[in-house]
């Protein structure tokens, strides 16, 4: 199933900007049961590139994982998640492929790509795993000190002041485009794949403001 695109402002009245992002695993929908349980290796799809959060606490799961089969992560970045969703939806429905998600491919995107899922039927949820804040940050390119200045900044040089997120339709581009609405200024935005390339380029000063996933509040 495929979700028509939405307009902007249907896309930010439909969604709820959490203070926090949940990182939970899912599986496709099942359609059948099986004999015994996991009958292969069990395949952990991170919809985001490596060297995230999600990455790394995807990572741990997998090394803790007791299941008498090996637990691989497999990272298939792209969409602000949604190609990694998408070969999730399109594996067998056996409990050997999962997917370890924020909730933004299931929430949000569906509002803003044609995504190749149905997120209400093609997914059974499995675990929260934990809750992490999300801020707001700067980097040291940006020259100000406060959230005010950013504003500030955005209204003196529209499409200047570059936000990085992990990518489009995810949590930090909507609080990108909330933040923009309510101020009436304009941000340059900068999707990434996901959060490891984000905090490379945010060191090197690469751009000025970014949205970012705190410390886990729970595991």
């Amino acid at each position: 199933m495929t979700f028509p695109l939405a307009s902007r402002r249907t896309f930010l009245r439909s969604a709820i900007v959490a203070t926090s992002a949940p990182l939970a695993l899912l599986a496709p929908a099942a359609r059948a049961q099986t004999a015994a349980w996991p009958g292969r290796p069990v395949r952990i799809v991170v919809p985001y590139a490596p060297g995230g959060l999600s990455d790394a606490v995807a990572r741990l799961l997998a090394e803790r994982l007791a299941l008498g089969q090996p637990v691989i992560v497999d990272n298939k970045p792209g969409g602000g998640g949604v190609i990694g969703m998408g070969v999730v939806a399109k594996a067998p429905a056996d409990g050997c492929t999962l997917a370890f998600s924020a909730i933004s491919p299931l929430t949000l995107s569906p509002h803003t790509h044609r995504v190749p899922y149905d997120a209400l039927t093609d997914f059974a949820p499995v675990a929260r795993v934990m809750v992490s804040p999300v801020y707001l940050l700067a980097t040291p390119a940006f020259t100000g000190k406060t959230f005010a200045d950013a504003i500030a900044q955005a209204r003196a040089q529209p499409d200047q002041v570059t936000f990085a997120t992990s990518g489009v339709g995810s949590l930090g581009h909507l609080m990108l485009e909330q933040i923009s609405r309510k101020a009436q200024v304009r941000f340059n935005h900068v999707p990434y794949k996901g959060g490891g390339q984000i905090a490379t380029d945010a060191a090197g000063g690469q751009f000025q403001l970014l949205s970012g996933q705190g410390h886990p509040r729970r595991t």
